[in-house]
């Protein structure tokens, strides 16, 4: 009889200890995680040669870490500074693990976390629920757990995971839940923020309730751009959806309105199932930037419903392919230019 209880009690421990393992219950994001990303101003700037200060790079996150500690920011509350896409090495490493750009990033993601937790701050990464990023760096898909042990190996103590090139609303639902719980195994406390429900409608309605069990914030709507417009459609969608997304944020979770950009997207619809999208770059100086952008939303969710054929138009007239909904497209713009595209829904 002992033996069975010693049995027992080792299952129920077991049990205990699985489920532990397996809740968002991190105890973090207590209060809406505040800080600094990279992209609204400095996008996938890679050539360090031809523009050194617009590039992302080590220097580039040691020096905002600097500025934030000593101008007030961290003493306000704003304690992330956050590496957002283009970080990566084209490739993994020969063990398959995700690596820095070894000439953007020439210490490693460990030295750069250590420097910024020396400054009283803590570190963000990126990284993407697809074999791609949205800028077509590798993705963790397949990857999971061995990307959790390495963000956490590193000292990260965020995780921005994109939805890009995640091939269905299965695959991308079931990233989403892995990660959480492949972070949770890791034992270090790393605040996880998703773009699960912005990828999942206008096809599916998110399961918030859901989204919050593995996810300590979420984000909902479009890019927030350089213009009042944006920032009210933003306002506009967040009232018309206040019914489903208010009552569920909370210590723990959090709706994410995201962040600023220079670009804007503009599109109008054509004859034939088709709509005109034009990217308008509004930064004055500097060389090209890339913009991305999902095709989830265009045309209220019907431009690329259940996929979609691209053609560039202007500058120069080429063939894009076929995308899928919840694919991402990423274009170059020079400053002050525009890029149009012509989509057509298959």
């Amino acid at each position: 009889m002992a033996a069975v209880r010693r049995a027992l009690c080792w299952a129920l421990a077991a049990a205990a200890a699985l489920a532990a393992a397996l809740a968002l219950d991190n105890g973090l994001a207590r209060t809406p995680p505040m800080g600094w990303l990279h992209w609204e101003r400095f996008l996938c700037g890679t050539d360090c040669a031809t523009d050194p200060r617009r590039c992302v790079s080590e220097r580039l996150f040691m020096e905002m870490a600097d500025m934030m500690a000593a101008e007030g920011w961290r003493d306000a509350g704003y304690e992330f500074v956050c590496i957002d896409d283009c970080w990566m090495a084209p490739t993994r490493d020969e063990h398959g693990r995700l690596q820095a750009d070894p000439k953007r990033f020439p210490s490693g993601i460990r030295k750069l976390a250590d420097y910024v937790h020396s400054k009283g701050l803590k570190l963000g990464i990126y990284s993407d629920v697809g074999n791609k990023t949205c800028a077509g760096f590798p993705g963790s898909y397949n990857h999971y757990d061995l990307d959790a042990q390495t963000f956490a190996s590193w000292g990260v103590d965020l995780l921005k995971f994109d939805g890009c090139n995640s091939g269905t609303l299965e695959l991308l639902a079931e990233g989403y839940r892995r990660m959480s719980l492949a972070l949770n195994k890791t034992g270090r406390s790393i605040v996880y923020s998703c773009e699960w429900p912005f990828y999942l409608r206008p096809m599916q309605q998110p399961n918030y309730t859901e989204i919050k069990q593995y996810c300590n914030h979420w984000r909902n709507f479009f890019d927030v751009y350089d213009s009042w417009s944006s920032i009210k459609s933003i306002l506009d969608w967040t009232a018309l959806h206040q019914d489903s997304i208010v009552k569920i944020a909370g210590p723990g979770g959090w709706n994410d309105p995201d962040m600023d950009k220079n670009f804007e997207l503009w599109e109008r619809p054509l004859s034939g199932q088709a709509y005109a999208v034009a990217v308008l770059n509004q930064q004055e100086i500097g060389g090209p930037q890339n913009f991305t952008f999902s095709l989830t939303f265009l045309g209220n969710g019907l431009a690329c419903n259940p996929a979609c054929s691209v053609r560039q138009v202007l500058p120069a007239s080429r063939d894009w392919g076929v995308y899928s909904w919840v694919s991402s497209l990423s274009t170059e713009v020079n400053p002050t230019g525009i890029v149009l595209l012509k989509v057509v829904a298959l």
